[in-house]
């Protein structure tokens, strides 16, 4: 049976398009990874320079995490209306403002706002990159597109660290406001990259039933990939449009047994255990970055000992990348397994030995993360089909997001009572991730992604 799986191995192949995009795509997730670190930097700076009560330094990380939830309900719902380019260009174009307008900013009011302005930015770009990737790659490589995001986002934390090392004095004090003016620059050029080069998905097309559209596209591709299959056909391409009529009533008929969308019946298990294993690497993800400052500068640790991390981490983060579509020894659920089991590890062992396994531990931790993440991220756009991919891959990520809002206040008064505690708590939830990940009904690893279950069977 054609699908558009089948055109886009057989007919579109990989190439230019695919490269072009993930270079686009990519260029904001190294925006995003700047903006994450930087962060958490400046709330030790601010706490500082502006004399910042613990109240208010947990609601400068909070606004921040407030507005991510935002922005993830947006891309939920908005970016299946106006289309993933418009979308990406819109938020872009946005992050290049709110970059210059905080390096002017004089008061704490007007950081929580722009904080909060960024969050958004942040929460809409991040999830609509990897639904992007996940719709323009093959089967066989589309973990691996999707994780050279996560390459490009640590990259992004690596050179944001080398910065600090000509505008920061230390973790408390420098030229924060020209530090953020320099990371303007790739954020502009990934704005102006997106207008000029961007392509809107051909599944996005189809699913629109802008049929004429889609098999330009797909004719436009195929040169740009330098693939000398022949155009589509007639039988190709009524096939094609049959195969999209037949998705969009098996949708209909879908919505109309089931009123709920992602949590209907057929997907109540997925997202309820996505959503839980997103809340509990959130509250991992943020004790990193919300206590790592705080931590290195009270060991009185240089910017190099955070840069040797971020680098590391970008070493075994390709490592991951070079597994994530190897069905046998890694694929998707597995490696939220390894993640998961040297997390309880890395967490116990980190409260018990304290400041002396203080590097090595936050060196696991955020490579254990970072494969969580990621994978979670990919898992979440191939869990659902394209007319809840967003939406479901939005609403996850978003309620992920706003249980760990509050988190800023429950680790900060931990830290206040022993800075390591937190670290006690997580390892113990660590093992609920252990077992939402070994019972997940789902991993997609070199599948098609738009298949229901009829089809699945033939699979």
């Amino acid at each position: 049976m054609i699908s558009f799986d089948k055109i886009l191995e057989e007919k579109i192949g990989s190439g230019i398009y695919q490269l072009r995009t993930v270079s686009i795509i990519g260029l904001i997730e190294f925006c995003d990874g700047v903006e994450y670190v930087f962060m958490s930097i400046l709330m030790a700076i601010l706490k500082n320079e502006w004399q910042l009560s613990q109240t208010q330094v947990a609601t400068l990380g909070s606004s921040f995490l407030g507005g991510v939830v935002l922005g993830n309900c947006i891309c939920a719902y908005i970016t299946d209306r106006i289309g993933r380019k418009t979308s990406f260009s819109i938020f872009a174009g946005l992050s290049v403002i709110l970059v210059y307008y905080t390096s002017f900013a004089e008061s704490y009011n007007e950081i929580i706002i722009l904080r909060l302005l960024f969050g958004i930015v942040f929460g809409t770009t991040s999830p609509l990159g990897y639904v992007f990737i996940t719709e323009v790659a093959v089967a066989k490589y589309r973990g691996r597109f999707a994780f050279s995001l996560t390459l490009m986002y640590v990259a992004g934390k690596a050179y944001l660290v080398f910065l600090c090392f000509f505008f920061l004095d230390d973790y408390t004090s420098g030229n924060w406001r020209g530090l953020i003016r320099f990371n303007g620059i790739p954020v502009l050029l990934c704005f102006i990259l997106s207008i000029i080069y961007l392509k809107e998905t051909i599944r996005y097309y189809l699913n629109k039933g802008q049929y004429t559209i889609a098999f330009q596209e797909i004719e436009e591709v195929q040169k740009q990939n330098n693939n000398y299959q022949e155009p589509l056909n007639e039988r190709e391409k009524d096939g094609l449009i049959a195969w999209q009529v037949r998705q969009n009533n098996l949708m209909i008929k879908e919505n109309e047994n089931e009123k709920s969308g992602v949590l209907s019946k057929q997907h109540l298990r997925i997202t309820l255990q996505l959503w839980t294993l997103l809340i509990l690497a959130n509250f991992q993800n943020l004790s990193i970055y919300l206590l790592m400052p705080f931590l290195f500068a009270q060991e009185n640790s240089g910017f190099e000992y955070m840069l040797y991390l971020f680098l590391i981490e970008f070493v075994f983060t390709f490592v991951i990348y070079l597994f994530i579509d190897d069905p046998k020894y890694g694929g998707r659920v597995n490696i939220i397994i390894y993640a998961s089991i040297l997390l309880v590890i890395t967490n116990l062992l980190l409260y018990i030995y304290q400041a002396s396994f203080l590097f090595v531990g936050m060196l696991l931790i955020k490579i254990a993360t970072r494969g969580m993440f990621s994978t979670l991220f990919i898992i979440c756009c191939e869990s659902y089909p394209l007319h809840l991919r967003s939406r479901g891959s939005g609403l996850a990520m978003a309620v992920g997001k706003v249980v760990s809002i509050p988190s800023p206040y429950v680790l900060f008064p931990l830290f206040a009572i022993d800075p390591y505690l937190p670290f006690l708590i997580l390892s113990v939830l660590g093992t609920l991730m252990i077992a939402l990940s070994i019972t997940y009904p789902s991993d997609r690893t070199q599948k098609h992604l738009e298949v229901y279950s009829d089809e699945q069977k033939e699979e």
